[in-house]
C-alpha cells in the first residue's frame, strides 16, 4: 500500500520485477525549534528575563573580571619611550668648533680607558735622524836608514840631503825632522832627531834624538830620564810618552841592537814612535789625514805618484821657512867630500835643472848656511832608493 499517514510502519516493496530495499520508519515525534540558518525558517528567537525578587531566581546581574594586563603594557612603553627621548637630549655631544687642526709634535693624549678599548692613534714618523760621520781611516808613514820613506799613499821618496825638512804639515799638526849625515852613510843623510808640534798641542813641543844626544824634551824641559823603563809622561792632559822596549821595528835589519822607544800618544788619533840607535832613528807616524796636509810623507790623497822626492820639494819646499822651525835652531850644513863626488856623478843636464829649480826654490838668507845642499842632493839622487849602496859601489 502506498506511505500513509499514522502510527504503523511501512516497508518498501518489489517494483516491476525488481527488488527494491524497504525501510520501516517509527513514528515522527514533536517539532522543537532548530537554527537553520538565515532566511531558511519562520522564527526568530528573542530573550527576555524576568525579576521574581532577590534570591529566588537563578540568574543574577555579576559585572566581568577587568583586565589589566593591556594597561599595564601601554603604560610600560610610554615610560620607555619617554626615558629614550631624554637619554637621547641629555647625551653629552663633542662641541663643534671651525678650528682648524693643527699638527703639532707634541704626542698625542691617551684617551681614558672605557669599557671599549681606545683607538690607537696613528705613530707620527720622526725626523730623519743624520747617520753618524763614520771615521777617518788611520794610515801610516815610516822613515828608516838614511832615510828611506814609505809615504801615508805608499809612495817611497828618500831625502839625502841634510837639514831641517816637514815630516808632517797641516793646519793643526806640525812634525819635522832634522836629517843628518853620518860617517857610515858616506855625508848622506840619515834622521838624526824629530820635534811634534802645531796646534793640536796647544803650544807644547815634544823633541826626541838620537841615544848620541840624548835628547828627549817637552818643552825645552828633559822627561823620561829615570831609571828605565821610566813612568810615563802625561803631556798636559793632552797625551802621554812612553819610553820602553816595546815596538815593532821599522827595519828589521836593526833588530840586533837593543830598543829604546818612544811614544806619543797624542791628539787627533796621532801616534809618533821614535825608534833610537846610537847615531839616528827610526820613525813610524800613524794618524789619520789632516786638512791641508803635505811633507815628507805625501800628501796624503790617495795617490803615491804625487809623492816623488821632487813633487814634494816643489809642494813645500827643500827645508823648513824661517819662522816656522820647531827646533831651537838650524843645523850648520857643509858638503862633505863623498858628496863633492856624488854630485859629480850627476848627469849635466839633470844637474843644470837642479840648480835651476833649487835657487827659485831654496830659502835665501846668511842664517840658512850651505841651504843649496839638500836640494841639489835631494833633486840628484832623491829617486835612488839605495844611494848608500851607490856610493859605496863607487869607493866612497
Amino acid at each position: 500500500p502506498p506511505f500513509g499517514g499514522g502510527g504503523g510502519a511501512q516497508c518498501g516493496a518489489t517494483v516491476g520485477g525488481a527488488a527494491t530495499a524497504c525501510g520501516c520508519v517509527g513514528e515522527e515525534g514533536p517539532a522543537v525549534i532548530t537554527f537553520v540558518g538565515p532566511g531558511g525558517g519562520d522564527f526568530s528567537s528573542e530573550m527576555t528575563y524576568k525579576f521574581v525578587g532577590e534570591g529566588r531566581g537563578d540568574l543574577a546581574m555579576v559585572a566581568p573580571h577587568r583586565m589589566y594586563w593591556g594597561r599595564i603594557a601601554g603604560v610600560s612603553a610610554a615610560v620607555l619611550v619617554l626615558a629614550l627621548i631624554l637619554a637621547v637630549m641629555l647625551w653629552p655631544r663633542p662641541a663643534t668648533t671651525t678650528t682648524t687642526l693643527l699638527i703639532t709634535t707634541q704626542p698625542p693624549t691617551t684617551p681614558t680607558p672605557a669599557t671599549t678599548p681606545p683607538t690607537t692613534p696613528a705613530p707620527t714618523t720622526p725626523a730623519p735622524t743624520a747617520a753618524p760621520m763614520p771615521s777617518a781611516p788611520i794610515a801610516e808613514c815610516t822613515f828608516w836608514g838614511d832615510p828611506h820613506i814609505q809615504t801615508f799613499d805608499g809612495g817611497r821618496p828618500s831625502f839625502y840631503g841634510e837639514g831641517e825638512q816637514w815630516i808632517v804639515r797641516s793646519q793643526e799638526v806640525w812634525i819635522q825632522g832634522r836629517y843628518m849625515g853620518t860617517k857610515f852613510t858616506k855625508g848622506l843623510a840619515a834622521t838624526n832627531k824629530v820635534v811634534v808640534g802645531g796646534p793640536f798641542l796647544k803650544g807644547h813641543v815634544v823633541e826626541v834624538g838620537t841615544l848620541e844626544s840624548g835628547e828627549l824634551t817637552v818643552d825645552g824641559q828633559p822627561v823620561l830620564y829615570e831609571a828605565f823603563p821610566p813612568p810615563k809622561h802625561n803631556l798636559a792632559g793632552l797625551g802621554n810618552l812612553t819610553y820602553s822596549e816595546q815596538g815593532e821595528l821599522v827595519d828589521a835589519a836593526a833588530g840586533i841592537w837593543e830598543k829604546r822607544v818612544v811614544r806619543m800618544d797624542l791628539p787627533k788619533n796621532v801616534t809618533v814612535t821614535v825608534f833610537r840607535w846610537k847615531n839616528y832613528i827610526d820613525l813610524r807616524v800613524r794618524m789619520p789625514r789632516q786638512l791641508d796636509q803635505d811633507g815628507s810623507c805625501g800628501n796624503f790623497n790617495g795617490d803615491a805618484t804625487d809623492d816623488t822626492t821632487e813633487a814634494i820639494q816643489l809642494r813645500i819646499g827643500a827645508r823648513v821657512a824661517p819662522g816656522e822651525l820647531l827646533f831651537g835652531h838650524r843645523a850648520a850644513l857643509h858638503f862633505t867630500p863623498e858628496e863633492e863626488r856624488l854630485l859629480e856623478t850627476c848627469a849635466p843636464a839633470h844637474k843644470a835643472n837642479a840648480l835651476k829649480v833649487c835657487s827659485t826654490m831654496e830659502l835665501q838668507g846668511p842664517h840658512i848656511p850651505g841651504q843649496m845642499k839638500p836640494c841639489l842632493i835631494n833633486n840628484c839622487l832623491g829617486a835612488n832608493e839605495h844611494a848608500l849602496k851607490y856610493a859605496k859601489s863607487i869607493g866612497l
